[in-house]
């Protein structure tokens, strides 16, 4: 699978955007109309984009206005794209200091506002794997020595996601720098 396929396909890119975006305008218009959104802010495009992201199919872009043919590869493509390569993993490193930290989330895996936040020395990490979360829906994991397993990322990943989102984390673990990838 080639993630990066829409780089070099932009204009199909951006039609299948503008299709996703009449879509989230049906669906949400009058919400958006009322907090004075816009799907124009990249912001409010983000969070309903997640909100969709899970239930993308071949079958959900033919249905589209206009009508968009896309395999699961290019699904998975179109997603990474839109979310500019970013799979929702943060390292924090303290400069001059060998330690680094990755973000992670206890159970339950969603947000939960900032309860279950919590920061893991990456030294103490014994096993890096994924989990599912629903139907081609999974998360990045680590588990400590302790045993304690913890979700490390913020976006749902589609299946085909998986392998380079785990490049992805062990890129940021790593980094030197720490940052969001």
């Amino acid at each position: 699978m080639n993630i990066k396929y829409y780089d070099d396909h932009a204009a199909e890119f951006e039609a299948i955007t503008l299709a996703l975006k009449k879509q989230m305008e049906t669906i949400w218009g009058e919400s958006l109309k009322e907090n004075g959104d816009t799907l124009d802010d990249e912001a409010v495009y983000a969070v309903l984009f997640e909100e969709l992201q899970y239930n993308f199919t071949p079958q959900s872009f033919s249905e589209l206005d206009p009508a968009q043919t896309l395999n699961e590869d290019q699904i998975a493509a179109f997603v990474a794209k839109s979310r500019r390569y970013k799979t929702g993993i943060t390292v924090k490193c303290v400069p001059g200091k060998p330690h680094k930290w990755l973000k992670a989330c206890i159970a339950p895996y969603e947000k939960a506002e900032g309860t279950n936040l919590i920061w893991i020395d990456a030294a103490a990490i014994e096993h890096i794997g994924a989990g599912s979360q629903f139907e081609d829906q999974y998360y990045l994991s680590v588990t400590t020595r302790s045993g304690q397993t913890y979700r490390v990322n913020d976006f749902r990943l589609p299946g085909r996601l998986l392998e380079s989102a785990h490049d992805t984390l062990f890129r940021a673990l790593n980094s030197t720098t720490g940052g969001n990838f």
